[in-house]
């Protein structure tokens, strides 16, 4: 379990969404933009401060001054950039990553996961064909050596950075019901996000 005050909530938001054709942290559901609709998941776990994850290339998204704007300092590298700059600036003992275009998420998803968290190790859920969900998942402060790491190597991939970590017993692999797969789909394009051409 995560002791009160000792979680950091960051937004990953960072993508180049080609195949949505916009910047998926702006689309809506239920009128609300999806990064400030998972800025206010993470909130609701007691995560803070919650923080928003971006390139320095992307538009600002008018963030209010009491949610954070961390940015990637690696460029092409993929989501890897994104964690990497959230633990750099993360002052807690475990970090909740989330992507923005997983609104699906609700709070009882990472608190089944912190159930499995102890001191130096996080929590991510993985399927039964082996996957892992490395943008739905807490990792431990103790990841960044690694993750550092890998910045500059060529391996980029978070599900190998997550086998890595699994391995070395810095996350606990957790199995992942079929019923609950629905949590983690993403909105990649715009059928996806019940748009139009028109929209």
């Amino acid at each position: 379990m995560i002791p009160p005050g000792q979680l950091t909530g960051a937004v990953l938001a960072g993508g180049q969404s080609r195949r949505m054709g916009r910047d998926k942290a702006t689309l809506l559901m239920d009128g609300q933009p999806l990064w400030q609709r998972q800025v206010r998941l993470l909130r609701s776990l007691g995560a803070n401060p919650v923080a928003v994850v971006r390139r320095p290339s992307q538009a600002a998204l008018g963030l209010p001054s009491d949610i954070p704007l961390w940015q990637d300092t690696v460029a092409n590298i993929g989501p890897l950039a994104g964690l990497h700059a959230a633990l750099a600036a993360a002052r807690t003992d475990w970090l909740a990553v989330v992507a923005t275009d997983m609104p699906a998420l609700d709070g009882s998803w990472f608190n089944w996961l912190g159930k499995s968290c102890s001191t130096g190790c996080g929590a991510i859920a993985r399927r039964n064909d082996g996957i892992f969900e490395p943008l739905a998942a807490i990792y431990p402060q103790a990841a960044m050596g690694e993750v550092e790491s890998r910045l500059a190597g060529p391996d980029h991939s978070l599900q190998s950075l997550a086998r890595w970590l699994v391995a070395q017993q810095r996350l606990v692999a957790v199995p992942l019901p079929a019923a609950n797969a629905g949590q983690v789909v993403s909105w990649n394009t715009p059928a996806d996000a019940g748009l139009t051409a028109a929209d």
